[in-house]
């Protein structure tokens, strides 16, 4: 069974690893590089861990298979200046592979907004507009693009809001840390 909880620092070797292998998936000579791109997202997790508390949450979905247990996704959320003012943005929202399609992203989702209903009225993320998968995924959880732009790569990217006003379906043990 997979449980969604919020990270501790101890897990962040795990996410880093998930992240990693969800954003650079490529093997041969990219898997090699994947192990760099790995240990510099591990350090940046340390960082906004340390330096965004409180306003800096990761939750993991975890599978246990007895003794150990697979961190399967994650996803994080931090106060971020959108238009000039403070507000909750999601980021890395992470699937391993191997266990995409199965509700997990949107378990995550849902976790998120519920922690954050009460004291914010709105939700922010980017993505990329080749990632057609997660568009697909945030058009179903309520989020619509409401800018455009590009990466420092120049890669084109799109902003999208969800209303959290009103929508209180989900309640999995929210967190209110965020006042």
């Amino acid at each position: 069974m997979i449980e969604i909880r919020l990270a501790e620092i101890t897990d962040l070797p795990k996410v880093a690893q998930l992240v990693a292998l969800s954003f650079h998936p490529g093997g041969g000579w990219q898997a090699l590089w994947r192990s760099f791109v790995q240990l510099g997202i591990e350090q940046d997790l340390r960082d906004r861990w340390q330096r965004e508390r409180p306003h800096y949450h990761c939750w993991l979905a975890v599978l246990s298979t007895g003794r150990s247990t697979l961190c399967v996704g994650s996803v994080e959320v931090q106060l971020r200046e959108i238009k000039g003012k403070p507000k909750p943005y999601l980021s890395n929202l992470a699937v391993h592979p191997d266990y995409r399609r199965r509700g997990i992203g949107r378990r995550l989702l849902h976790t998120v907004e519920a922690s954050l209903c009460a004291t914010y009225s709105d939700l922010y993320l980017h993505v990329l507009a080749q990632n057609e998968a997660a568009q697909q995924l945030y058009a179903r959880c309520g989020f619509e693009v409401v800018e455009e732009g590009f990466t420092f790569w120049r890669e084109r990217k799109l902003l999208l809001r969800k209303s959290l006003v009103g929508d209180r379906p989900y309640s999995p043990s929210a967190m209110s840390s965020w006042v």
